[in-house]
């Protein structure tokens, strides 16, 4: 190991090479390696027709420091593997007008498909994504036409269909710790979660590529148990000590909380509870298909407030909820707390936790939807002007036991509450139900043939998938069926004979029986 300057990269990273960053949003992100990466191709123009590999999106939403869209802006990057894209503007952009090329594929898959690229591997070969928009049959996880290399292809083993993903080897990894002591041992001490970043040394070592290390600082050996050791030094080829804190944030928000590193617990949630408004109503509705004890998987998006609710009600410590980053119990934070958990019960590897979801750890997922067909089918990667990706939406649900989707079922809907039920003022001007999908990422009839549960929930109907398509099984409380349910779809769904109501009680200002739900025999 060599403790290096951030101007020694320049003699490291050469164009053309494969990159793989282990990172979440700032979490994580070698902030400075990325800066000095940055500023040699400003004076150097190289290096240039990189491959970047990410499991998660990185991003700088503070607007002051170096993400992804510092690198397509300046033309550096030629091929993007990713799972999800959220706050990249440009690069988003980028992809849908064919700059560069880009592939969606599972998180769970590219977290843990490092540990498949070794000798004694056929590589990595799993169920995970068939029958979806990353199954070679649609489009592979091809982003755009300017895409064509096939990354995934179908095989059978034992006459079963397996896909088999094709990842480049990694030339350089780009990785961070709090501190490396002088043999070079990586210690995650101070950050908010642990990544993949072990498994990625593993396999960049393996192909006799280059580790970098960004740390806070350089300690002595053995100052720390050695069990603490996150990357051993056999594995690091260079460390940088980052010289700017705003360039090593462990949060966006935060420099250093101890309460997100498990160094200290939090006595009260730090953001308010919701208003009662149409994103409280979906929650309450969709926590009540909690059962007592459930290992829960919560999703990006609306569900990121799933712990704010159940706090309010008192029912927290009913379940636990988890984050498919490493992240076990405790509160996740939403809003602008969104990617802080606070007093973790544990946490482990990025990859590891995969390993878990695959073995069928997880009770039940609450995951989001942008468009349901009348099969059941969801697109959640691309709609509109958005192209997200899937994150580890595709991994979650084709391995856990009960799915719930939650959202809002018309897109610019206004509605009002009170004690008496729902009252719609504008019926809205986009449906989210139509009459088929534009991306393949949950594929109903596969479910079946997996025998999950899964139920969509929405401020004004909660529907059941069933062998024969979506049912509608509920209805709020006020509203007409014709008029606000069936007119705001584009397909007309089955309906359940006994077509059940909202408990009124959920539009209360106080609600108070969501415990009382949990605990209940039965998902309601």
């Amino acid at each position: 190991m060599k403790i290096i300057s951030f101007s020694n990269l320049k003699d490291i990273i050469n164009s053309g090479d494969v990159i793989s960053i282990a990172a979440l949003s700032s979490g994580n992100l070698p902030t400075e390696i990325l800066k000095a990466i940055v500023d040699q191709h400003d004076n150097c123009n190289i290096p240039q027709d990189l491959t970047i590999m990410l499991t998660n999106d990185i991003s700088d939403y503070r607007g002051d420091s170096y993400d992804l869209d510092s690198f397509v802006t300046r033309g550096m990057v030629k091929r993007l593997i990713t799972s999800i894209i959220t706050a990249a503007p440009e690069t988003i952009r980028a992809m849908r007008n064919n700059e560069i090329e880009a592939y969606y594929l599972p998180q769970g898959v590219i977290a843990t498909h490092y540990r498949s690229q070794t000798d004694a591997s056929p590589g990595t070969i799993t169920k995970i994504g068939l029958n979806t928009n990353v199954d070679p049959r649609y489009s592979g996880g091809k982003v755009n036409a300017k895409t064509t290399e096939d990354l995934v292809s179908l095989i059978e083993i034992g006459n079963q269909d397996y896909l088999k993903y094709h990842f480049p080897e990694v030339d350089v990894a780009l990785l961070r710790g709090t501190y490396a002591d002088t043999q070079g041992n990586i210690f995650m001490t101070h950050e908010s979660h642990l990544g993949e970043g072990y498994s990625v040394a593993a396999t960049t070592h393996k192909n006799n590529g280059k580790v970098i290390v960004q740390v806070k600082e350089i300690i002595q050996n053995g100052k720390f148990n050695p069990s603490e050791v996150f990357i051993p030094g056999e594995l690091v080829d260079y460390v940088v000590v980052n010289e700017d804190p705003n360039y090593h944030r462990q949060a966006i928000q935060s420099y250093y909380d101890p309460a997100l590193s498990g160094h200290y617990q939090i006595t009260e949630i730090r953001e308010p509870y919701l208003d009662l408004n149409t994103r409280k109503v979906i929650l309450r509705r969709s926590a009540q298909l909690l059962l007592e004890g459930d290992v829960v998987s919560i999703g990006f998006g609306i569900n990121n407030e799933l712990s704010n609710v159940l706090i309010e009600e008192e029912a927290d410590h009913l379940v636990q909820l988890n984050i498919d980053t490493g992240v076990f119990g405790g509160i996740i934070g939403s809003r602008d707390y969104f990617g802080m958990n606070y007093n973790l019960s544990a946490r482990m590897r990025h990859d590891q936790t995969w390993d878990f979801i695959y073995n069928g750890g997880l009770d039940i997922a609450f995951l989001s939807f942008a468009e349901v067909d009348q099969h059941g089918n969801v697109n959640v990667s691309k709609f509109g002007d958005k192209m997200n990706g899937c994150g580890g939406f595709i991994d979650i649900s084709q391995t856990v036991k009960t799915i719930v989707f939650s959202g809002a079922m018309v897109v610019g809907g206004q509605l009002n509450y009170d004690d008496d039920g729902v009252h719609i003022t504008a019926q809205g001007h986009a449906t989210k139900f139509v009459e088929a999908v534009g991306s393949m990422d949950f594929n109903a009839e596969y479910a079946q043939d997996l025998g999950q549960e899964v139920y969509f929930v929405t401020e004004r109907a909660v529907f059941e998938l069933t062998k024969q398509g979506l049912k509608l099984i509920e209805i709020a409380a006020g509203l007409d069926l014709e008029r606000d349910i069936l007119a705001n779809m584009d397909f007309k769904p089955l309906i359940a004979e006994e077509l059940k109501v909202m408990d009124k009680a959920m539009y209360h200002q106080q609600w108070g029986g969501l415990a009382h739900e949990i605990k209940s025999e039965y998902r309601l």
